[in-house]
């Protein structure tokens, strides 16, 4: 079967999209650097091993964030940095999920909703951990920002890893055994917090929603949203420790499609594999226009300079050092010495094609032409 990738679609079907689509200017950034790609547009770089002497030339690529074909060294990187983080204990992955309803408004708030709903996702789990009735304890947090579901539409959720424990008065409290806190009262929590947030922001709203810049009219739209069930999720934790944060890279680095999703290009439609949640879950094939993929996989385009992965807790950036070394010491972890040295030893390998001799980055010499 053959290879398709993101980039075949955009090839193909792109310079019809423009001519009848208006693009932002990060649209346009993720779209030119997709088509660009691992391109002579891009120009050439030049890698000799130093141990027969070989020189091999490849294309050089656009490592935007929003490219399947630039995220496995990013991702390795990542992975490396935050397994020095990792704490000797179990590790709950929370989903937190806006309604279909608010989908318009968000797309044209991207960047101030997708800020209060990492908000009110970390306070909501830091509130009720931090409760005497559930943990009584301060845990640590890491949020990702997904944009998508299965079939590439927009649905805005929060993944989280949230430490099974925390510190309270310089005490490491443990969690009971696969549970952290009841997912209702989490729901009901995240849902009140967010719908808050959402109106004290001073929103733009598409043509069909003008009306709810009257106060009124927005209130009354919002109001049924307060009766319904917002999608939340408490999975317990799985496996060992060590490969929480390789989980969690996958989570923090995935788009929207992976190439190996698309199954067929033709001349007029894209046909890509995607998971049907209303059947369980079961895998099926769906065949769309060439200029609706590209329709839906720019939905996902980020704002400039928005950070997708975000920490809070005993995680947050400006004192996570000193908090896990605490951490670690009221715990009495092993330190995963083998874990930390294998991520290294994959992220550096490389392998000559000649001599077929494992080597690091030292051992190459690398130059743009």
């Amino acid at each position: 079967m053959a290879n398709f990738t993101v980039q075949d679609v955009f090839l193909r079907f792109g310079p019809n999209y423009i001519k009848n689509h208006k693009l932002s200017i990060d649209e346009w950034k993720v779209f030119n650097a997709i088509m660009k790609c691992r391109t002579k547009a891009l120009g050439i770089h030049s890698s000799i091993c130093e141990i027969c002497g070989e020189e091999y030339f490849s294309f050089n690529s656009c490592r935007n964030r929003h490219c399947p074909m630039c995220q496995n060294y990013q991702k390795e990187l990542w992975i490396q940095n935050e397994s020095s983080y990792l704490l000797d204990c179990p590790y709950f992955h929370i989903v937190t999920t806006i309604p279909y309803e608010l989908n318009d408004i968000i797309l044209y708030n991207k960047k101030d909703c997708y800020n209060i709903l990492f908000k009110a996702t970390s306070e909501s789990i830091l509130k009720l951990a931090n409760d005497p009735k559930w943990l009584g304890a301060k845990p640590g947090i890491t949020s990702i920002l997904h944009t998508w579901g299965s079939n590439m539409e927009f649905h805005p959720h929060i993944h989280s890893i949230v430490t099974g424990g925390g510190i309270n008065n310089n005490k490491w409290i443990n969690c009971q055994e696969n549970y952290l806190f009841k997912v209702q009262v989490l729901s009901s929590l995240f849902k009140g917090k967010f719908l808050a947030y959402l109106k004290s922001l001073d929103l733009q709203f598409p043509y069909h929603l003008k009306h709810l810049k009257d106060i009124k009219n927005f209130n009354k739209f919002l109001e049924p949203l307060y009766n319904k069930d917002w999608i939340t999720y408490i999975e317990p934790p799985k496996g060992k420790v060590e490969n929480v944060i390789e989980y969690i890279g996958r989570y923090a680095f995935r788009i929207c499609i992976s190439n190996e999703r698309i199954k067929n290009i033709s001349n007029t439609s894209v046909t890509f594999q995607y998971k049907d949640y209303k059947d369980n879950g079961n895998v099926k094939l769906m065949t769309i226009s060439g200029e609706e993929f590209i329709r839906r996989f720019l939905l996902h385009v980020l704002p400039k300079y928005f950070t997708k992965i975000k920490h809070y807790g005993l995680l947050a950036n400006r004192c996570k050092k000193s908090i896990i070394k605490l951490c670690r010491i009221l715990i009495g972890q092993r330190i995963f010495s083998d874990f930390s040295i294998s991520i290294k030893k994959e992220l550096h390998k490389f392998l000559c094609p000649s001599c077929k001799f494992s080597l690091s980055n030292s051992n190459f010499n690398f130059f743009r032409l």
